[in-house]
């Protein structure tokens, strides 16, 4: 990739402030990390740059103690490969290269000799949407096999429901709860919406839900006909999970978004709560619906498997 007589250029996703190299002291969750990621993997394709493995490994206090099902320490998630400089290679690598921001990189041309820092979640989608197959594949190419139990699953989701819970706050008014991020969302919206897609096909459409939930938080959910809990281990296991689904309904949550973006599937979205769209081939399958509204057509072909544009991977 490299002529002899030039220095190369790194990229180094940095997930947190506080980077030890080894672990990380807090920072996002993994669908705002992947942002990082993913936006220095298309980056270091396009440019022809050699990535640093990312400090996946974190230690956060504060879900220990308020998220039960998944501490999100990360360090069991992903293996390097051949793409990323790691080991004791990558400390060695930090210390002796200059560091130019990601902005001056891209705008300027990165030294040769140098490290491109790439930090935040800055335009979520939209540095690397296109760059779907790139960031799927890698991806999966860097999971543990641990996590991709999904695709040996016979039997993927026709519904994936999504219901944040964990770290996510209750609001102490619908507006707040409309404006304000990472806020929790009805249970009886997640209900209306799962029942206005039966009442679309006709049928009782099978139906998964995918939480960091109770199972005393989710009884209600859980009881309807035909619904039931499924879990693939982790969170990078339940995200490719939701991949691999005909139909996600939706947390408000980046989580919820890369289900969709990873297996290009159609999505309904709380009002207020579609941030982005991810789909390339249809994005008018992404859409954010209201008790006592119709559904779109569109619904009812894809489950009754008329119409699917989605990656079902495995």
């Amino acid at each position: 990739m490299y002529r002899s007589n030039q220095k190369p250029v790194f990229a180094f996703p940095r997930l947190s402030k506080t980077d030890l190299l080894f672990i990380r002291i807090g920072g996002n969750g993994l669908g705002n990390l992947m942002f990082t990621w993913a936006r220095c993997l298309a980056a270091s394709q396009r440019h022809g740059w050699r990535m640093i493995w990312p400090t996946w490994q974190s230690f956060k206090p504060k879900n220990w103690r308020v998220n039960p099902y998944d501490h999100r320490t990360y360090g069991d998630l992903f293996l390097p490969n051949d793409r990323y400089l790691s080991g004791w290679r990558k400390p060695w690598c930090l210390a002796r290269y200059r560091w130019v921001p990601e902005k001056q990189a891209l705008e300027s041309g990165a030294p040769a000799g140098s490290v491109v820092e790439f930090r935040g979640m800055e335009d979520k989608f939209a540095p690397f949407v296109e760059d779907h197959e790139l960031v799927y594949g890698e991806l999966l190419k860097m999971a543990r096999p641990q996590h991709l139990r999904a695709f040996s699953d016979a039997d993927p989701a026709p519904i994936a429901i999504h219901v944040r819970r964990g770290d996510f706050v209750q609001q102490a008014s619908v507006k707040d709860m409309l404006n304000i991020d990472n806020s929790l969302l009805p249970l009886d919206w997640y209900m209306d919406a799962l029942q206005a897609v039966r009442r679309t096909t006709g049928e009782e459409t099978a139906a998964y839900v995918f939480s960091d939930g109770t199972e005393e938080e989710l009884a209600p959910l859980l009881s309807l006909p035909a619904v039931q809990r499924r879990d693939y281990g982790s969170g990078l296991g339940d995200m490719l999970g939701l991949s691999r689904s005909r139909l996600l309904i939706a947390s408000g949550s980046t989580f919820s978004m890369w289900g969709s973006y990873l297996g290009q599937v159609p999505a309904i979205w709380h009002p207020k709560k579609l941030l982005q769209h991810v789909l390339l081939q249809h994005p008018e399958r992404e859409v954010e619906w209201a008790p006592g509204e119709n559904m779109p057509d569109w619904v009812g072909e894809i489950l009754r498997g008329r119409s699917f544009s989605g990656l079902r991977q495995g």
